[in-house]
């Protein structure tokens, strides 16, 4: 793909899920020789897709707000802004590699210009469903191909294109950091949880889940600023057992001290797509309680790496904790299993997956390779 020019789409950089796993993909492409030109909003300053070497960037305007009219409008706005740039600046050789299903403003100017559209799609929770419904009509008529990041996500998007399943992975230097930073050394047992401010992503429960486990530390990482962070919890004594940290530029030290990494959405509300803080987890040796559906629960075979359950019942949850905190033996095999099914999820073989697939968008109808499933494990 030497000299193939991608001109690459993502909504709001910030140091969640998608953006981090993009940003391994710009990378992977940049160096396999792709001229990679990088549209996104970063209204924070900062995020994962800030400074990747080698990469063009281009501003597009987009924020969110608490008031969800105002957001729809900036969105909205976002859109036709971005509509406008690309008509302006793709050329029809180009490929418009779009990051979650959002960014529909590209995916029509990519068609109008007659280049290749591919989207990278991580989510299927979408409100309200009349913009979901907009989203997937979009990529039913403009997208060549869709990458998706579980198997779960192509089950539950019904859009009728070529696709494939490429799981996420860690950067390598995530992986060498884990391998070489001292774990846990103090007799504290702590039970971590890294996600966004959003009562679907389980924080009540973890709460919860602290005050009836007195004995243990927890520690909770939200990825939010410090004023929303007291905003949130203003109004509610927190146990003295828990420590809540704003967001964090490095999580290393959260992880190699943590003895349990937990995500606790709820599945009525947010079916997690892959979970990315439960593969990072699992690289530091550290069994994982996750829910028991969506692409999360394809990363941990339960009672071996971890435990799959329900959040909604905290009971259960502190059940499995106690077990883990009890039985050193089982957190000992849990620890090793976790290690050994990460290995699964490795940076080779994601940026192999994601040049082949662009490639194949690369070449003329006529000489494509057929789609072939790329499962990491």
């Amino acid at each position: 793909m030497k000299n193939q020019r991608i001109v690459a789409v993502h909504l709001l950089n910030d140091f969640s899920g998608s953006p981090f796993v993009f940003s391994q993909a710009l990378q992977a492409l940049q160096q396999n020789g792709s001229d990679v030109h990088l549209f996104t909003a970063t209204p924070s300053g900062n995020g994962f897709l800030n400074n990747i070497t080698g990469i063009k960037k281009h501003t597009i305007l987009y924020r969110w707000s608490k008031i969800k009219l105002v957001t729809l409008f900036l969105y909205l706005y976002s859109q036709l802004s971005l509509f406008i740039k690309l008509l302006i600046f793709t050329k029809s050789t180009d490929i418009v590699y779009i990051n979650s299903i959002l960014p529909f403003g590209a995916a029509w100017a990519g068609r109008c210009k007659g280049c290749k559209v591919i989207y990278h799609i991580h989510e299927v929770s979408i409100k309200p469903a009349l913009l979901k419904k907009w989203l997937l009509y979009v990529i039913n008529k403009t997208a060549h191909r869709c990458i998706y990041v579980s198997k779960y996500v192509q089950q539950f998007t019904p859009v009728h294109k070529e696709g494939v399943v490429i799981y996420n992975a860690l950067p390598q230097s995530f992986i060498d950091t884990a391998a070489t930073t001292q774990g846990n050394t103090a007799n504290t047992f702590t039970v971590l949880m890294l996600c966004s401010l959003k009562k679907y992503k389980g924080v009540d429960e973890f709460v919860a889940v602290a005050r009836l486990l007195p004995a243990l530390h927890f520690e909770l990482v939200l990825n939010a600023n410090q004023p929303a962070v007291t905003e949130y919890f203003h109004n509610q004594i927190l146990p003295a057992n828990i420590t809540v940290h704003a967001a964090q530029s490095n999580v290393h030290p959260f992880y190699a001290k943590a003895s349990v990494v937990v995500n606790l959405s709820l599945p009525h509300q947010w079916v997690e797509t892959f979970g990315m803080t439960v593969l990072e987890a699992m690289y530091y040796r550290k069994p994982v309680i996750v829910p028991p559906v969506g692409g999360v629960s394809e990363l941990v075979l339960h009672g071996v790496t971890g435990f799959c359950e329900d959040s909604r019942d905290v009971n259960s949850i502190v059940l499995q904790l106690q077990k883990l905190y009890k039985d050193k033996t089982l957190y000992a095999a849990m620890s090793t299993s976790a290690y050994q099914q990460a290995l699964q999820f490795n940076t080779q073989q994601f940026n192999k997956a994601i040049t082949q697939t662009i490639a194949q968008c690369a070449r003329p109808i006529s000489k494509q390779l057929p789609v072939q499933r790329l499962d990491a494990a």
